[in-house]
């Protein structure tokens, strides 16, 4: 009984410390080191997107943050030639990892050897060539005279994310990290892999809600049928004049 006591005591200890740590994680800044700027300081909600809505649910992007990465993914699978569905699908998550809440806090830092292997086998057969401005591997597009199998470029996951410009980082002690956090010692970033931290963190911490601006879109709609109308009224107006002015002539004969 007594035993049981103490485990309880322990287990409502480390309860209450990490939920202190997950309060003061919503209320860090966003680290603006990283390969984008954000458009929020804070974490929150990024409601109303399709394109990385797994990570916009605990982030630190602003929608035009969002937009840019998925104008930037969509143009590489334009140029690109034809690419596997399970590749497409690791690279956009992999690409969507930058707008991660831990990415942007700094809480993750690097991809976990396991995600790069997850990226090399699902990619193993795609075709690639390294770009000759970055000296970083890319996909192979289609103007490109010589592309090679991933397989026969690199060996491994590790290799795979190293040569796209990508951290490899092995540490993954979550328990060690809330600890060191919680007694504000000098903390090394987990690595990441490829999970969405709103489901790694506690999901009763809210976040402020930002909905996608869609103004913009409406008052563009709304302008565009405002163009249409005066169109219309003025092909109407000149459809009348020119009426009468075959009336006018027809009379006159």
């Amino acid at each position: 009984m007594i035993i049981q006591i103490i485990l309880l005591s322990v287990v409502y200890a480390q309860l209450g410390y990490v939920q202190e740590v997950m309060n003061q994680l919503v209320d860090q800044e966003c680290s603006l080191k990283n390969r984008i700027a954000y458009g929020q300081q804070k974490l929150h909600n990024l409601q109303g997107m399709y394109f990385c809505d797994s990570y916009a649910k605990r982030t630190c992007c602003s929608q035009q943050n969002l937009e840019e990465l998925k104008y930037k993914w969509y143009r590489e699978q334009q140029q690109a030639v034809e690419i596997s569905q399970q590749c497409q699908e690791i690279f956009t998550k992999t690409i969507c990892s930058d707008c991660d809440g831990d990415i942007g806090q700094q809480i993750r830092f690097g991809f976990c050897p396991h995600y790069c292997n997850q990226m090399y086998q699902a990619c193993w057969r795609d075709l690639f060539q390294y770009d000759e401005k970055t000296q970083k591997l890319r996909l192979c597009y289609q103007n490109d005279v010589l592309c090679s199998e991933l397989r026969n470029i690199v060996n491994n996951g590790d290799q795979f994310c190293t040569s796209l410009g990508y951290k490899v980082n092995s540490y993954t002690n979550r328990d060690e990290w809330i600890e060191n956090k919680y007694l504000n010692l000098t903390t090394t970033p987990l690595c990441w892999d490829g999970t969405p931290s709103h489901r790694i963190w506690s999901s009763e911490t809210k976040l402020p809600q930002t909905k996608v601006n869609q103004k913009n879109n409406k008052q563009s709609f709304n302008d565009q049928q405002k163009s249409y109308y005066r169109l219309y009224i003025f092909a109407g107006i000149i459809l009348v004049i020119g009426f009468f002015i075959v009336v006018k002539i027809f009379l006159k004969k």
